[in-house]
């Protein structure tokens, strides 16, 4: 299960920087730009993406910020929320790294941003995380779409084709 997760915090990264490399060449305009989705615009649902890892971050390890709410807009402008994006792809990665298989078949007990306790296996809720993340990267690609912009291929198997050594 490590080694798939492991891959899986690899593959976010990979696919995080391609995404941010299409919305930046789209341009500050276009980042902001109200667009009618869910989280409103990219920066709504790239920041979306960025809370709730630190979200989840926080409840695994016990540090790092904690928003309280599912849409704030923790960075405003593209550059800092790419700085954030990144930054975060780098604690996912390690604290993946730093889990053994006990750690990931153990329980994570938190409490929602309701403040409801629940309590999940870890190695379920750092899937959830990547699926989460993949879900509204798809969003973010539409909207790209909506723009006329060219939306990067993010699909699993074109990682795995780029970093044969990933799998």
């Amino acid at each position: 299960m490590k080694d798939h997760i492991q891959m899986l915090a690899r593959y976010n990264r990979w696919a995080n920087r391609r995404l941010y490399e299409c919305v930046a060449a789209a341009g500050e305009e276009a980042f902001t730009r109200p667009m009618g989705a869910f989280f409103g615009s990219l920066c709504g649902t790239l920041n979306h993406i960025l809370v709730a890892d630190c979200i989840w971050l926080r409840r695994i390890t016990g540090e790092g910020p904690n928003p309280t709410a599912l849409n704030t807009i923790l960075h405003g402008t593209l550059d800092a929320l790419r700085a954030a994006r990144e930054a975060a792809d780098e604690r996912i990665l390690a604290t993946v790294a730093g889990l053994d298989a006990t750690a990931l078949a153990g329980t994570l007990d938190y409490r929602t941003t309701a403040g409801i306790p629940q309590s999940n296996t870890l190695s379920h809720v750092l899937l959830h995380v990547f699926n989460h993340q993949t879900h509204h990267r798809a969003q973010a690609h539409t909207l790209l779409s909506q723009l006329g912009r060219e939306a990067p291929v993010l699909d699993l198997l074109y990682f795995l084709r780029d970093n044969p050594a990933a799998a």
